[in-house]
């Protein structure tokens, strides 16, 4: 790794994602969340999905008020966050699920083997 190199994570590219779209990165900035996307699957992903997404929205006929990109994408990133969590709760949920009917199926077959 270079001194001095900035190694952007996920995190820090999902922030700059409209920032890039727009052409508003600075030339470091631009080169490390380039990097970042090449090797980056689901970044590359998210930046597909956000690109189509402003280029729909600037080929919209008649739209005559400014649409302020950057709080839309704020919004969509808490709600992916909030998604994420409340994912991970249920998974949590349904993991405990699990060891709970393991348990149920292992005490009725012992009972029935020895009651």
């Amino acid at each position: 790794m270079r001194t001095g190199a900035i190694v952007m994570n996920c995190k820090q590219v999902q922030r700059q994602l409209v920032s890039y779209i727009n052409g508003e990165l600075e030339e470091k900035e631009e080169e490390e969340f380039v990097k970042h996307i090449r090797h980056c699957p689901e970044c590359y992903e998210e930046l597909e999905v956000y690109s189509t997404v402003f280029a729909g929205i600037r080929q919209l006929d008649g739209a005559e008020e400014e649409i302020d990109y950057r709080t839309l994408v704020e919004d969509y990133l808490e709600t992916s966050e909030e998604d994420a969590k409340d994912e991970h709760f249920l998974s949590t949920y349904v993991f405990l699920l699990r060891i709970v009917v393991t348990v149920l199926l292992f005490y009725m077959i012992v009972r029935c083997f020895l009651g």
